[in-house]
């Protein structure tokens, strides 16, 4: 067997009875060594679930699906100064931030781990990884880093690779020799997740807008007014972009309903949720997240 596969197998250990696929989708097949070793070798590249049946996982990741690698390491910079170590990875349209446990860590501790430094930072949490605190189904998986490394023809560009301090690609080797003697023990990150505190649950559903959008964005900061008009750049990802406008919003003070409205209006301009069978509890559940949230 090749060390460098069987210590990557050890790092990203997860669910062993089923493995996302890489075109999105799951499948509910045994991960095993070989599993790991195509992944590596590009044969059929992979994601891991976190969260075993058991409620635990042996590491976290936070999604920051935006090319803002100043909010990643503002992140990193949060845990480290509660002497957690944590590794940055840069993706395709962003970056992931990702912890190691070097036991098997309860999912409430490491998910909270994470969010307490996002709020210390404040970086609104788009996407953090295991998304549940308790086991119910498979959950979500992410995506590994690192793919195809081991092949002849890697995949260009190189993204979805970990990097050092001066934002330059470890090698797999590398990575697996820090990483692996900097895992982080669950009773170390215990008090760093009692520093997270929810918000509380927003508790409405449904309303009718109070004010028409226009007259609602005039209420706006001129940041929120610009974001509201131009909308996401080239290539950036829609709902996120709807995400940070809520969070912006909120912070403005603005009232929920009307903050909603303009929600609603920038969605119907910007085509992400707008006609969708579920459109409507998407963007409630953006709205949710940001003016009140809950694990």
């Amino acid at each position: 067997m090749n060390d460098a596969i069987e210590d990557f197998m050890d790092l990203f250990q997860g669910r062993t009875d089923a493995q996302g696929t890489w075109e999105g989708g799951s499948k509910k097949e045994p991960v095993t060594y070989t599993t790991f070793a195509n992944h590596l070798y590009g044969k059929e590249l992979i994601g891991i679930y976190p969260l075993m049946d058991n409620s635990n996982v042996w590491w976290g990741c936070s999604d920051i699906d935006i090319d803002d690698i100043d909010s990643a390491r503002n992140i990193q910079t949060a845990l480290r100064t509660k002497g957690v170590t944590s590794w940055v990875e840069r993706t395709v349209r962003g970056f992931h931030v990702w912890i190691f446990s070097s036991k098997p860590c309860p999912a409430p501790i490491m998910r909270r781990a994470l969010l307490a430094a996002h709020a210390a930072v404040n970086v609104p949490p788009k996407e953090i990884n295991p998304k549940q605190e308790v086991a119910t189904g498979l959950g979500n998986y992410v995506r590994l880093p690192y793919p195809s490394t081991l092949s002849d023809s890697p995949i260009e560009p190189p993204v979805r690779m970990i990097l050092n301090h001066l934002d330059e690609n470890l090698t797999l080797g590398a990575f697996l020799k820090a990483a692996k003697d900097s895992r982080v023990h669950p009773d170390h990150l215990k008090p760093v997740a009692e520093l997270y505190t929810p918000k509380p649950v927003a508790t409405f559903d449904k309303f009718a807008p109070t004010l028409a959008a226009r007259d609602a964005i005039a209420l706006a900061t001129p940041y929120s007014k610009t974001m509201w008009r131009d909308g996401p750049m080239q290539e950036s990802d829609r709902s996120n972009v709807l995400c940070r406008l809520a969070y912006r919003l909120h912070e403005e003070g603005m009232e929920i309903k009307t903050a909603y409205t303009i929600l609603q209006d920038a969605d119907r301009r910007w085509g992400k949720f707008y006609l969708r069978p579920d459109g409507e509890e998407q963007l409630l559940k953006i709205i949710n997240m940001a003016y009140g949230e809950s694990n």
